[in-house]
C-alpha cells in the first residue's frame, strides 16, 4: 500500500488522544492523493478535518509552532521549499543526497525488511556552500515544510530553559510531516570537555542527544555546521549520513554561473568560471546579481564583462582594496591574491594607476 505509512502515523496518533498528530498526518495524506489523481478521496478526508472539533485550533491540520515560554518567541521559522528550486551540487554529494532520497521515500519497504534507515543528515562545511540551500531541497523534494530551529530563542539564559525548548520543539516536529533543521548546530552541540564551556552548556548536550534518540526512526532531522571540528563526539553517532559541502569545483561553479544569469549573456563565461576558483556559491551568486542590476539598468541583456569583474573584486577583496594601505601596496596585494582576475588592465581600471608602474610593481614583487 503506497501511503501505508502515512496512515499508520494516523492510526498511532489516534491511538494515543493525539489529535494534532491525526490531523496533520491526515492533511498530508489528503495532499499525497491529490498527487495521485485521487481528488475524491481527498475531498472526503478534508471534508473529515474541517468537521471535526480541532478544526478551529488547527485550521491547517499542523499545530502551532512551539515558543519560548519566557520571551515568547517561537522557537522555528516553518517554510514550504518550492519543488521548482534550484541547486548545483558536487557529483558525490549529489549521489549522497539522492541515496537519502530514495531511502526515505521507500522507508518501508525497507522497515520491513529489517534494515531501516534512522533519516538523520549532519551537513558540515566553510560558510557559503549550499549547507541551508541543500536542507531546503531535501524538504522540497520529500514535499514537506522545513522547520528551521531559532537558536536565538532555543537557546535561554534562564537554568534548564533551553534543555527544555530543545524537547519542546522535538515533541512538535515527532507529531507532523516535516523536515527539522537544525542550523548553526555547533551552538547546541559544542563538545562537552572544552574547557572553556560552563556546565549548563555541557547539560544541553546530554538534552540534545536524549532528544535525537527519542525521535521516531521516521522523523527527519538535518543539521548543518560551518564548525565540525567543535562538535562532541557522541554527536557524529547519531547521524548515519554526513555529507561535507566544499567550496564549489569547475563544474558545478559553471552551473552555477549560467543559473544566476539566466536569461542575460556573458561572452566569456569560462573566464568567469576561471577566476571565481575558491569563491563559495554565495560570493558567486552576489556577484552574478550585481552584475544582472548593471545590465537592467544598462536596458541590456549582455553583461559588461569589465563591470562584472571590478564588482567580482569590490565584493571578495574588499577586505584590501578599501583598506588604509598605499595604492602600490594594494596592487601588490591583490596580485598576489588572485592573479587571474587582478590583470593589469583591472588594476587600472581600480586605482587609475599607469599600466606602466603597474607592471614595474608587480615584476618587482615577483
Amino acid at each position: 500500500m503506497e501511503h501505508l505509512a502515512t496512515l499508520l502515523k494516523i492510526i498511532e496518533g489516534g491511538i494515543a488522544s493525539n489529535s494534532s498528530r491525526v490531523l496533520s498526518y491526515s492533511k498530508l495524506l489528503a495532499g499525497r492523493l491529490v498527487e495521485d489523481g485521487d481528488k475524491a478521496s481527498a475531498e472526503k478526508i478534508q471534508r473529515l478535518l474541517e468537521n471535526s472539533p480541532q478544526s478551529t485550533l488547527y485550521p491547517s491540520g499542523a499545530q502551532a509552532l512551539p515558543v519560548d515560554k519566557d520571551s515568547r518567541y517561537s522557537l522555528a521559522d516553518e517554510t514550504e521549499p518550492s519543488q521548482n528550486g534550484f541547486i548545483a551540487l558536487d557529483p558525490m554529494v549529489e549521489a549522497s543526497v539522492s541515496e537519502f532520497l530514495s531511502f526515505v521515500d521507500n522507508a518501508s519497504l525497507l522497515n520491513d525488511a529489517g534494515v531501516g534507515i534512522s533519516p538523520f543528515m549532519l551537513i558540515y562545511g566553510p560558510p557559503g556552500c549550499g549547507k541551508s540551500q541543500l536542507a531546503g531541497y531535501v524538504a522540497s523534494q520529500l514535499k514537506l515544510p522545513l522547520l528551521t530551529a531559532r537558536c536565538d530563542a532555543l537557546v535561554s539564559s534562564l537554568l534548564g530553559s533551553t534543555s527544555k525548548n530543545i524537547r519542546n520543539l522535538f515533541e512538535h516536529a515527532a507529531n507532523r510531516p516535516c523536515v527539522l533543521f537544525l542550523d548553526e548546530f555547533d551552538a547546541l552541540a559544542k563538545a562537552r570537555d572544552d574547557q572553556h564551556e560552563v556546565g549548563e552548556l555541557k547539560r544541553v548536550v546530554v538534552s540534545l542527544l536524549q532528544n535525537i534518540d527519542q525521535l521516531p526512526k521516521d522523523t527527519i532531522l538535518i543539521a548543518a555546521t560551518n564548525h565540525e571540528a567543535l562538535l562532541d563526539s557522541a554527536v557524529w553517532r547519531r547521524f548515519d549520513y554526513r555529507i561535507q559541502m566544499n567550496l564549489p569545483k569547475e563544474d558545478v561553479r559553471e552551473k552555477l554561473i549560467e543559473q544566476f544569469l539566466l536569461g542575460y549573456e556573458y561572452k566569456n563565461i569560462k573566464n568567469l568560471v576561471a577566476i571565481t576558483e575558491g569563491f563559495n556559491g554565495a560570493v558567486i551568486r552576489q556577484v552574478c546579481e550585481a552584475a544582472v542590476r548593471t545590465s537592467v539598468l544598462a536596458q541590456s541583456n549582455i553583461i559588461d564583462e569589465k563591470k562584472a569583474l571590478i564588482k567580482i573584486a569590490q565584493i571578495k577583496y574588499q577586505n584590501i582594496i578599501y583598506s588604509d594601505q598605499s595604492h602600490d601596496e594594494k596592487i601588490k596585494a591583490l596580485k598576489k591574491e588572485n592573479t587571474k582576475l587582478f590583470t593589469t588592465r583591472l588594476l587600472n581600471e581600480l586605482f587609475g594607476v599607469s599600466t606602466g608602474k603597474i607592471s614595474k610593481l608587480i615584476n618587482a614583487a615577483s
